[in-house]
């Protein structure tokens, strides 16, 4: 049984071919490395895109998203940035379009344009750009000064005063609350099913004589 390799397209015999672990195609001997892998504690076959794609990842954003970052990296140096054609494309490690060095409307500050946005998003603008040396200009734009720590906490002080009201005093609720009823008729309920359930005797108790009180004492009891 003959098969062929997915990224080179020569043909060997399937006992010479190893499955990448990734995105499961098979590959010859030297279309393939071998990798360590923690979940099954081995090396396993891994093919050399998905070994390029594991070590060098593809990133977010668009094609111009590099030069965004660079940007971003220049503004703590000044507000002006001159960078020629050839630079830029180092920056953002693909050509630029033909038309980018033909027609000075490509570097437009329009926000619909992918290019515009790179500069745009960042706070920056194309200040000026110079076709025949192939050089283009950024300018930044500069942010409201901040205010200091005290100007701040004034203003907040200021704006607390004014939206703060003092609390208005309830006055004492003359009726009480229906919890309160409830609990003191419930109370009332409980004395008087103890009184109904207590057993009750028919006349008086009978009381001791005096005689008896003076013959007896109160621990003994006189004989019938």
């Amino acid at each position: 049984m003959r098969e062929e390799c997915s990224l080179c397209g020569e043909v060997f015999s399937y006992y010479h071919l190893r499955r990448c672990y990734r995105c499961g195609r098979l590959y010859c001997r030297n279309c393939v490395m071998f990798t360590w892998n923690k979940n099954v504690l081995r090396n396993v076959p891994i093919c050399l895109n998905c070994a390029r794609r594991f070590v060098s990842p593809r990133r977010l954003g668009t094609k111009y998203s590099p030069l965004s970052e660079y940007l971003a990296r220049r503004a703590r140096y000044g507000d002006l940035a001159t960078l020629t054609f050839t630079k830029i494309e180092s920056i953002i490690g693909a050509n630029l379009p033909s038309s980018a060095s033909q027609d000075v409307h490509w570097w437009n500050n329009a926000p619909s344009r992918v290019q515009a946005q790179a500069w745009i998003n960042i706070g920056w603008r194309v200040h000026d750009v110079n076709l025949n040396d192939r050089t283009v200009t950024f300018k930044r734009i500069i942010s409201p000064k901040k205010e200091t720590g005290k100007k701040r906490r004034k203003r907040a002080s200021a704006s607390t005063m004014k939206t703060f009201r003092p609390l208005k005093l309830q006055p004492f609720p003359r009726r009480p609350s229906k919890t309160r009823m409830a609990k003191a008729w419930a109370r009332l309920k409980n004395v008087e099913r103890t009184r109904t359930s207590m057993r009750r005797y028919r006349g008086k108790p009978r009381t001791q004589p005096a005689f008896e009180k003076r013959l007896y004492k109160p621990e003994a009891k006189p004989e019938k």
